[in-house]
């Protein structure tokens, strides 16, 4: 039987306005009253995941910036993951030499070194966040700030130039996932929604066949490699489908999908 479902947010639980479709919330409520156990990860910070859990009226588990937070539904922190050091920062300087926008993510902040940049107000407004100047940020780094991802924005090309660029200067030491269409995570090494994924099962002491996911990015790859039932969004690139073992239009289809198959396992 299926215990636990974990879903991706953006382009999965999220459509584009960032809003989530009624029949994925009642999807979900239902599968709540069938007795199992839901997360959410994403690539979000947790206050961002926690905003949606507050829209759905609901306690969840949750697992944050790719796998660097994990939290029970009471908001228990279970696992962090940080750049050691001064690490970020010698990140975040080779970054600049691709003349990308990139922001520095720690726990709970969402940090530009200026807003000067173009693009910021058009990434603010398709991602439903707000960046904190904070000119500061790199001499702070590995002292006051201690950041669990950075984030680069632009075309493919430009995105998997810089994963090449930062693999080839830092190949130990760095991982990194597209995890939009036009944006790239830099994040400690082993730091995955995979690895986080595991972590938490461990944690609750359940195995994974006995789980469901749902994703359509390369960030939720680690995820599908370690969860049989997995489910990829019918717009996924054909790269990330092929690591998944079913397709779907939307969470609720999922969701069908768990509920019926809980019932096959009692008969």
């Amino acid at each position: 039987m299926i215990q636990f479902f974990v879903t991706d947010l953006d382009n999965t639980l999220l459509n584009d306005q960032k809003e989530i479709n009624p029949q994925d919330q009642l999807a979900l409520e239902k599968l709540m009253a069938a007795g199992v156990k839901i997360c959410l990860a994403s690539g979000r910070s947790d206050h961002e995941i926690f905003s949606v859990m507050s829209h759905l009226e609901a306690k969840y588990h949750r697992i944050s910036q790719n796998g660097a937070y994990v939290r029970t539904p009471e908001g228990v922190t279970l696992r962090s993951t940080v750049f050691e050091g001064d690490l970020a920062k010698r990140i975040y300087e080779s970054a600049e030499e691709k003349n990308l926008f990139g922001f520095i993510a720690t726990e709970d902040r969402i940090l530009v070194t200026n807003r000067n940049h173009p693009s910021i107000p058009q990434i603010e407004e398709g991602l439903k966040i707000q960046f904190e100047e904070h000119p500061g940020a790199l001499h702070e780094i590995g002292q006051q700030l201690q950041p669990s991802k950075l984030c680069y924005f632009g075309t493919e090309d430009q995105l998997h130039d810089l994963q090449s660029h930062i693999q080839h200067h830092f190949p130990n030491e760095v991982d990194s996932y597209i995890s939009d269409v036009h944006c790239v995570d830099l994040m400690p090494k082993h730091v995955s929604k995979g690895t986080a994924l595991a972590y938490l099962l461990d944690h609750l002491q359940i195995q994974p066949d006995s789980v469901a996911c749902a994703g359509d990015s390369y960030n939720d790859i680690s995820m599908f490699e370690l969860i049989p039932h997995s489910f990829v969004m019918k717009h996924a690139n054909p790269e990330v489908k092929a690591h998944a073992k079913r397709e779907i239009q939307s969470v609720s289809e999922a969701v069908e999908w768990i509920l019926q198959y809980n019932k096959t396992c009692k008969i």
